[in-house]
């Protein structure tokens, strides 16, 4: 760690207590905020027997809360699991070097409108890229200077998603609501379109065994998939035709022990691959298909039978592989925009919620 990185967490470290005093909210247990402030990013250790609302937000000496900042990502560096990343709808980035504790923002990355989608570098905790509407930014300095490294002359264009090549972090993938899927393969210096589809961009995963191996998930159109770093794409398109809605992908999740099972959270509800997306099936909820909509998913990294799931109102968790489920009531009343499963450790799960909705 860097004498800059080592003197933020020495400053955290010491105010936590306070603050959160501060803002009612103990240094142990859980708060649920107000019915206005419950937003903001939650997190359990426990496998959601407990929350905890994380909204304390460090503006120099003084604290505020961030518990009515709609989340729109949260991302774990690679390297360091207490080092957390969140997107907000207008304060830019947050971050956390203790585990979402305490929050600062990143003040001199991209603000003013919604964060749509973070990436840290798995080599270099320094080098973190955001999109934020038509443009790319890249900080390489742990967040000291960010540069605007792309941008799409369309206005109305978004990038909707980003990913870093595990093995080789200089290859970036990013999709638009347009359809496009750019690499770039110098660390965002140059981009070249590799494959347009006729749908927006919501999700790009790579393969945890072989990063040649892209799927990118659209609203519209299912999932494309690459197996030669997007050389050639494959369709997965008509395998999903008796899922109704499936197509319209909101969330893509790989199981850390067999890559080839990969998990689509949609309006249909979940369903579930075991050979990279060649056939499928329909994971049995304690709902009908199609009646409730699947908005995240994670897979326990260390018990791929553990799976969990979140719909805008209810947590649904299985130690069975789906056999059973015990639902959980969110902690909070705005809808869940996002849920992220800390990779070392299988009981963490961080929460991220959207606006209050209106009355």
């Amino acid at each position: 760690m860097n004498l800059q990185l080592l003197q933020r967490v020495a400053t955290r470290v010491a105010l936590p207590c306070a603050v959160l005093l501060l803002l009612g909210q103990g240094c142990t247990g859980s708060s649920t905020g107000t019915p206005t402030a419950d937003g903001g990013v939650y997190k359990t250790t426990d496998r959601a027997v407990t929350w905890t609302q994380k909204r304390v937000l460090l503006k120099g000496a003084k604290a505020v809360s961030l518990g009515n900042d709609p989340i729109s990502t949260i991302v774990i560096d690679p390297q360091d699991p207490k080092a957390i990343y969140a997107g907000t709808l207008e304060r830019g980035i947050v971050e956390s070097l203790n585990g979402g504790d305490t929050w600062e923002e990143v003040t001199n990355g991209p603000k003013g409108s919604k964060i749509l989608s973070i990436a840290v570098d798995p080599k270099n905790k320094c080098v973190v890229y955001a999109t934020m509407k038509n443009k790319i930014y890249k900080t390489e300095n742990c967040h000291r200077d960010w540069k605007e490294i792309f941008f799409d002359p369309k206005i109305d264009k978004t990038f909707n998603a980003l990913v870093l090549d595990w093995y080789n972090p200089t290859i970036v993938y990013a999709g638009t609501s347009e359809g496009d899927i750019f690499k770039s393969t110098d660390a965002g210096l140059s981009w070249m379109v590799v494959k347009r589809v006729d749908s927006p961009i919501s999700t790009m995963i790579l393969d945890r065994r072989d990063s040649r191996i892209l799927y990118v998930g659209t609203f519209g159109e299912g999932i494309w998939k690459t197996m030669d770093g997007g050389v050639t794409w494959l369709p997965i398109r008509d395998q999903l035709k008796d899922f109704t809605n499936s197509r319209r992908v909101n969330a893509l999740t790989l199981d850390a022990s067999d890559p080839s099972k990969l998990y689509l959270a949609s309006k249909y509800g979940l369903i579930m691959s075991e050979n990279g997306g060649d056939t499928w099936k329909a994971m049995q909820l304690t709902s009908e298909a199609g009646s409730v909509e699947v908005i995240d998913v994670a897979v326990n990294p260390r018990e791929a039978k553990e799976v969990t799931y979140v719909t805008k109102n209810t947590l649904f968790m299985t130690t069975d592989g789906g056999t059973t489920w015990n639902a959980k009531k969110l902690p909070s009343v705005r809808p869940a925009t996002v849920l992220l499963q800390d990779e070392q450790d299988g009981k963490t799960l961080y929460l991220g919620f959207g606006a209050l909705p209106k009355q």
